[in-house]
């Protein structure tokens, strides 16, 4: 199996490019060609088979060199407690009676300039 990295993928179209390490050559990859477990990611290390297509050089069999295993999830959040909570919801009301105000004066401005 040959190695390189994924130079670009793709997510819309489900394809991308791998460049191999010992020729510096680009080769085309489909989505389904992935047998990692984690996301497809630009620079990852990956090995594959090279084979040739129609179109040109292609990867198959792409696989992960570190495993493909998604990293560590950072540890959840400590809840807030009520009082933030409240005092959050209450800076979110104070803001939007702010915005609120301004729009109604602006409107009345602008009303008072298109008569006169």
């Amino acid at each position: 199996m040959a190695k390189g990295i994924i130079k670009r993928f793709d997510f819309r179209k489900g394809f991308g490019f791998i460049v191999d390490d010992k020729t510096g050559e680009d080769l085309f990859f489909h989505k389904t060609a992935w047998q990692g477990d984690g996301p497809i990611r630009q620079g990852l290390a990956v090995k594959f088979v090279n084979k040739d297509s129609e179109k040109g050089p292609q990867a198959d069999s792409v696989i992960p060199l570190d495993g493909g295993k998604t990293r560590k999830k950072k540890p959840a959040a400590k809840p807030a407690s009520l009082e933030e909570r409240v005092a959050s919801l209450e800076s979110s009301v104070v803001t939007w009676k702010t915005l609120t105000l301004l729009s109604l004066v602006g409107v009345i401005t602008l009303a008072v300039l298109t008569v006169f």
